[in-house]
């Protein structure tokens, strides 16, 4: 048996239901990890990762750092416009 199976949850569940049942945990923990933040935030980590070492074999190291120099400023400009704008209403 293996880890999942082990539980003493599915000694219970017939032979013949078991397949679908591992089915729809899977299709549930797929869901789950798509609705959540840490899951988005690393794909989006590895997309910018992906991006910098493309660059980084195809161009010289100038023009890779004027390449990546929106993305890396943009979510830092976006940041700070939000908290001053929170610190303006809350101060």
């Amino acid at each position: 048996m293996s880890e999942g199976e082990s539980h003493s949850w599915w000694r219970f569940v017939p032979p013949s239901e078991q397949a679908e049942r591992k089915a729809i945990l899977w299709r549930l923990r797929l869901r789950n990890r798509l609705n959540s933040r840490a899951f988005w935030l690393l794909l989006l980590l590895g997309f910018y990762a992906a991006v910098y070492l493309a660059l980084v074999r195809l161009l010289s190291p100038p023009i890779v750092v004027l390449a990546l120099a929106p993305m890396v400023l943009l979510p830092m400009l976006g940041y700070l416009a939000y908290w001053l704008t929170w610190k303006e209403f809350h101060e």
